[in-house]
């Protein structure tokens, strides 16, 4: 069920042969828009220094800094940045060197769709 035609935004590619001119509307906008603030980080963007978060500046730390760190990253960056979600929980683990899950609990801000979505979120160095 699609919230309206003015949530989409253009599909980001998840393998190398998928299709550039997809679209993604509803909640899989939403979805998508949580990924992208989780691993789009601070300072990036020249227009918006601020925006997003630095969930993976703590990816290199010992598990004890790094799951509160990420988790309180993308809290404050969906709180802040993507206005038509309420969070309900984000869940980090650890699922090895340098690699983290995590699980961010939503709901969109209509109450037509209150039922709470849930994304997830791999969050490793890239090579």
């Amino acid at each position: 069920m699609a919230l309206d035609p003015l949530h989409w935004q253009i599909k980001l590619a998840q393998e190398d042969d998928a299709p550039w001119n997809e679209a993604v509307e509803g909640l899989d906008d939403l979805a998508q828009a949580i990924r992208i603030i989780c691993l789009t980080p601070k300072l990036s963007v020249p227009t918006e220094p601020e925006q997003f978060c630095d969930a993976l500046s703590y990816i290199d730390r010992v598990p004890a800094e790094a799951i509160p760190g990420i988790s309180k990253e993308i809290w404050e960056g969906i709180t802040r940045w993507e206005p038509r979600v309420l969070l309900d929980r984000v869940d980090v683990e650890q699922l090895g060197l340098a690699y983290f899950a995590a699980s961010i609990f939503w709901r969109p801000r209509s109450d037509v769709l209150s039922d709470i979505q849930r994304t997830d979120v791999d969050l490793m160095r890239a090579e």
